[in-house]
């Protein structure tokens, strides 16, 4: 745990704002480890059976399905994931162990950023102009690197388990 500088000044590392104990930290744990494990477990279920499903949705009834795909799936997604970069940068920050700054935090980030250049592009390129079977085959494949990279945080998040 970081803890202040000793030294008043020749360090550059500032004091917590909020002093860390335990309790504060294993809340944040058990946080990152659920919304990880539920993410986890929905990216899977996505990758492996709602994508590949959107190449047998008739096109005329894409842009529908398409458009309360990203309504209902925001509902779920949206918030596990600020509870997940939330802790994960909390704990990183705090607890700075190898794992959390270099891993866990580099993977959750990239998660991040796939998500908003790659995926919803692709969403709202579906949602613009139908059912594209070349951009729903994109969002598949490149889907493949979050399925990888949740689960390594999740899988990481066990074995590193308090």
């Amino acid at each position: 745990m970081r803890s202040a500088p000793q030294n008043h000044g020749e360090d550059c590392q500032a004091e917590p704002v909020v002093a860390m104990t335990e309790p504060l930290i294993s809340y944040l744990w058990a946080a990152q480890v659920f919304a990880s494990g539920l993410m986890t477990g929905l990216v899977w279920f996505v990758q492996i059976n709602h994508y590949p499903l959107f190449l047998r949705i008739s096109s005329a009834d894409f842009p529908e399905y398409e458009k309360e795909h990203v309504r209902r799936t925001g509902w779920i997604v949206a918030p596990t994931m600020l509870v997940e970069l939330g802790a994960c940068l909390a704990l990183a920050y705090f607890v700075a162990t190898p794992w959390f700054l270099y891993g866990n935090s580099t993977l959750v980030l990239s998660i991040w950023l796939s998500t908003f250049l790659v995926q919803m592009p692709l969403h709202g390129k579906l949602q613009r102009i139908g059912k594209d079977e070349p951009a729903i085959r994109l969002l598949i494949t490149s889907n493949w690197y979050r399925t990888v990279a949740w689960t390594l945080i999740f899988g990481g998040l066990i074995l590193q388990a308090p």
